[in-house]
C-alpha cells in the first residue's frame, strides 16, 4: 500500500516559478525525464542504481525537485515491517497546468523560463536573437521530454502532432494545419510570444521558431523550419525533415548581404554573385523585409537554381535578417 502528497499549496506556487533554476541542472534534468517516463513512483535507491550514483547525491536532487513542485512524494510500507520505502513521482509539468487554467499566467511564466535560460546562455559571438532561439530551443526539447504518455517513433506528422501537445498549453490554438508524407504545417503558435511580439516582432518568431525546433527534435524528428503567413498576419510555420538537401547549417561558398538596399537591387547582386560560384556550390543570401523570399525564389527557380532554406536568423551583432541558401544550378 503506498500513500502519495503533494507539497504544500504556498511552496508549490513558489517552486512552480523556479522549474527553470531546478532543471537548470543537467543530472537534476535527466532524473526528471527519468520518472516521466518511469510510469510509476521510484524508490531512491531505483534512481541511483539507474544513473550510477550514490543514494544520497540521488536523494538531495529529488529532494529538491520535490520542493520545486515537480515531483509527489509518497511511501510503500514494506511487506516484513520496518521503515516504509519513499517514493517519488513525476507531476505534469506544474508551469502546463496552470497554462491550461490560466492561460495569461502560463504564458508569463514560459517566458521568465525563457528569459532564465537566457542569462545563462554565454554571451559569445551570437546576438541577442540567437541566444534567445537557443534557450527556445532548449525550452521546447524539455516541454517534450516531461509529457506524460509521450509516443517514441512515427513520422514527421506524429512529431509535429507530439510536438504541438507540448506547446499547447501555452498556446491554446496551436494545431498541425496540414501535413504530408515529408512535411508538415503548424499553425497557432502565437500565444508562445504575445507579450513580445507587439515589443519586437522578430524576437517573438525567434521564440516561436527554437521552441518549435527544441519540440520536433525531442520528439524524435530534427526539421528544418521556414515561416509563411497566415490569415490575419499570423505566421504558419512549414516543417520539413532535415536531410541531407535542406539543411539550413549548409557551408555556403560565398555570402551576399542585401539588408538595406531595395529588393531588386538585392536580386542583381545575388545574379551577379553566383556566376562566380560552380556548380552546386551554395550562395548564402541575407535580405529582409516581407515578399523578400518570394522575390529570390522566383528569381532561383527562372534560372535553374535550389532554393534550399529560408529562415529567420541573426548575425553576430544581434541584427535581424531572413537568411536564404541558394544552390548553384550545374
Amino acid at each position: 500500500m503506498s500513500s502519495t502528497s503533494s507539497p504544500p499549496r504556498g511552496r508549490r506556487a513558489r517552486g512552480a516559478g523556479s522549474s527553470a533554476r531546478v532543471l537548470g541542472s543537467g543530472t537534476r534534468a535527466r532524473i526528471y525525464e527519468h520518472l516521466s517516463r518511469a510510469g510509476g513512483p521510484l524508490t531512491v535507491r531505483d534512481v541511483a542504481t539507474a544513473f550510477g550514483l550514490h543514494p544520497n547525491v540521488v536523494r538531495t536532487h529529488l529532494r529538491t525537485l520535490a520542493e520545486a513542485g515537480l515531483l509527489t512524494v509518497g511511501s510503500r510500507k514494506h511487506p516484513g515491517g520496518g521503515r516504509p520505502a519513499t517514493l517519488f513521482a513525476a507531476r505534469d509539468d506544474p508551469d502546463a497546468q496552470l497554462a491550461r487554467d490560466d492561460p495569461a499566467e502560463g504564458q508569463a511564466r514560459l517566458l521568465a523560463r525563457l528569459l532564465v535560460r537566457v542569462l545563462q546562455e554565454p554571451p559569445g559571438e551570437a546576438g541577442a536573437l540567437a541566444r534567445a532561439h537557443d534557450a527556445a530551443v532548449a525550452e521546447g526539447r524539455r516541454l517534450v521530454g516531461v509529457l506524460p504518455d509521450r509516443r517514441e517513433g512515427g513520422g514527421l506528422s506524429d512529431a509535429a502532432r507530439t510536438a504541438v501537445r507540448a506547446l499547447r498549453p501555452y498556446a491554446p490554438d496551436a494545431r498541425v494545419a496540414r501535413s504530408g508524407d515529408d512535411w508538415a504545417e503548424v499553425a497557432g503558435l502565437e500565444g508562445l510570444a504575445d507579450f513580445v511580439v507587439p515589443l519586437h516582432a522578430d524576437l517573438g518568431a525567434a521564440l516561436q521558431r527554437g521552441l518549435l525546433t527544441g519540440a520536433l527534435a525531442a520528439a524524435g524528428v530534427p526539421a528544418t523550419l521556414s515561416d509563411g503567413e497566415g490569415t490575419a498576419g499570423r505566421l504558419v510555420w512549414r516543417v520539413r525533415p532535415a536531410g541531407p538537401a535542406a539543411r539550413s547549417d549548409q557551408v555556403a561558398s560565398e555570402r551576399l548581404d542585401t539588408r538595406g538596399v531595395p529588393r531588386e537591387a538585392g536580386v542583381v547582386g545575388a545574379m551577379r554573385a553566383i556566376v562566380a560560384l560552380r556548380g552546386g556550390e551554395v550562395l548564402e543570401v541575407l535580405t529582409e523585409g516581407p515578399g523578400s523570399p518570394a522575390a529570390f525564389a522566383r528569381w532561383a527557380d527562372r534560372a535553374g537554381h535550389q532554393l534550399l532554406a529560408v529562415e529567420r536568423f541573426a548575425d553576430h551583432a544581434g541584427r535581424p535578417a531572413i537568411r536564404l541558401l541558394i544552390r548553384k544550378g550545374l
